[in-house]
């Protein structure tokens, strides 16, 4: 956002000077008859430039703003875009035109230089934005992303992030119902996940990192539908890093929705948060007003925004909000507040609860993918375009009830419950729509989860629960060096396809 900005008012400052030296141009020619000859005048309007250059940068970065140029609101990057900008442009200049109308000889400004300026800043704005569109546009041709593309697999999917919590539990529930899957995934956490799939002859893995537009390119050509998983998840870990997390959660989905639009990939699931509600004392359903109140949320929310703006007859996006997730996974993760509670029980036999009295809706992870395979398998005319709310209206519980739910599970554990909260949000959220829609009923409860993870425990197959692997922001902040700044730009295809398939695809 500081980057667009910074250009933007280079831009601005630079139309006001050049407005403004046309005009000290045709003054200094009409009283001296030549340039550059009247020492004064020319001191006047560099004085003009420094009292009104200042001013007219504040009033356009403070409308460009509202206008949703660095927040990229809806109507921003819908079709209306270039009016957008041409109204953000007129409206600037009318109140910088206002304000130096107001100061009078205090600023001097010719209103000559206003319509000029104003002409030469709109080319500006425009032409960038324009510009850095057709460079992206050309970045897509040169890798063969843009055009018409016969996919060769209806029944094939790739999943982005497929080797994650809910990833890899959802890429074998595709293949175990005949789905050809492909993974894009850089493997940040590891491959135990995957690797006993690695065999299996409907299964492939690109690992690369998905910020990077060839390896998106590589892992798109062939695939039917795209679900994708990848994010940096988890308010704390979003945190550690902000370039990164808008990096990874908001400019990656782009690049991925583009190149699968490109390929003529038509069902492109998007898996969201039901964060995007904040904090509410109401029931929140998916007309509701969003009110993110983290990064992480925000990237959720922008992103939809992105998807929907370039939905077309052939491109049909369909947003995922997620309730909180829980359970075991082939990636097991010990930083979502079910799974930790239910951990801390099993092996320290003590739990905390900050606050308690907070809203939030939980979801086993196996039923979130069975909720991703309904939206997979369902009609596109169903699903195209629709946001869904993942979870069931049962799962909506207080924190200091989940703390209940763990003590009828494990009865020896003490619970501590502390007034400070440290998490703001507080929401209840319908799900009537994807149950009515879908036909999407929950198989597993909390209670569920918190049995599998004292069963993990038990069983010997988690030995502790506090290794960072199982916490994104813990991995990322021992490892932020290699897995935050490494360059996005090398990915690698890993054989294991069937048989007479090439690694290039």
């Amino acid at each position: 956002m500081l980057k667009r900005m910074l250009v933007d008012a280079v831009l601005v400052n630079l139309c006001l000077a050049l407005a403004l030296f046309m005009r000290y141009v045709v003054a200094s020619w009409s009283q001296a008859g030549g340039l550059f000859v009247d020492q004064h005048l020319m001191r006047s309007f560099l004085g003009i430039y420094v009292k009104s250059a200042s001013l007219l940068t504040l009033v356009a970065l403070v409308i460009f703003y509202v206008s949703g140029f660095y927040t990229r609101g809806r109507i921003y990057i819908s079709r209306y875009k270039t009016f957008v900008i041409f109204q953000a442009v007129t409206l600037t200049y009318l109140a910088f035109g206002s304000l130096v109308f107001l100061a009078g000889a205090t600023i001097g400004l010719p209103r000559s230089v206003l319509p000029v300026a104003w002409l030469m800043t709109l080319i500006g704005i425009g032409g960038v934005r324009l510009a850095f569109t057709l460079v992206e546009r050309e970045v897509l041709l040169d890798l063969g992303a843009v055009g018409a593309f016969d996919v060769r697999d209806p029944r094939s999917v790739l999943v982005v992030g497929g080797a994650g919590y809910i990833g890899s539990v959802l890429v074998r529930k595709l293949l175990d119902r005949g789905s050809r899957v492909r993974v894009l995934d850089r493997l940040l956490y590891g491959e135990g996940s995957l690797a006993d799939l690695y065999n299996r002859h409907d299964f492939e893995l690109v690992q690369g990192d998905f910020r990077n537009v060839e390896a998106v390119v590589r892992a798109v050509q062939g695939m039917g539908s795209i679900v994708h998983l990848g994010a940096v998840v988890g308010d704390p870990a979003c945190a550690l890093d902000e370039e990164f997390t808008f990096e990874v959660n908001l400019a990656a989905t782009r690049v991925i929705a583009e190149v699968g639009k490109g390929y003529g990939i038509r069902r492109f699931l998007f898996a969201s948060s039901c964060s995007v509600y904040g904090a509410s004392d109401e029931i929140m359903d998916e007309r509701s007003e969003v009110a993110p109140v983290s990064l992480y949320a925000r990237t959720k929310i922008e992103s939809e925004r992105v998807l929907l703006s370039i939905m077309s007859d052939g491109f049909s996006p369909v947003l995922l909000r997620l309730a909180t997730v829980c359970g075991m996974s082939h990636r097991p993760r010990f930083d979502l507040v079910v799974n930790l509670l239910a951990a801390q029980a099993a092996f320290d036999e003590k739990i905390n609860i900050f606050g308690g009295d907070q809203w939030r809706p939980f979801v086993h992870v196996d039923d979130v993918a069975n909720a991703i395979i309904g939206c997979l398998e369902a009609p596109l005319e169903v699903v195209r375009g629709q946001v869904f709310n993942v979870g069931h209206d049962a799962g909506n519980y207080r924190l200091a009830q989940i703390a209940e739910i763990i003590k009828g599970v494990v009865p020896d554990v003490v619970v501590s419950v502390h007034q400070n909260v440290e998490d703001e949000r507080n929401y209840r959220v319908s799900f009537e729509k994807i149950a009515r829609t879908l036909g999407f009923q929950a198989n597993k409860t909390v209670e569920d989860a918190v049995l599998e993870i004292v069963d993990a425990v038990g069983t010997g197959r988690v030995v502790n629960y506090r290794r960072p692997e199982y916490s994104n922001v813990k991995w990322l902040s021992e490892n932020g060096e290699t897995a935050i700044t490494m360059v996005p730009n090398i990915y690698s295809v890993v054989m294991r396809m069937s048989e007479g398939m090439s690694a290039t695809g």
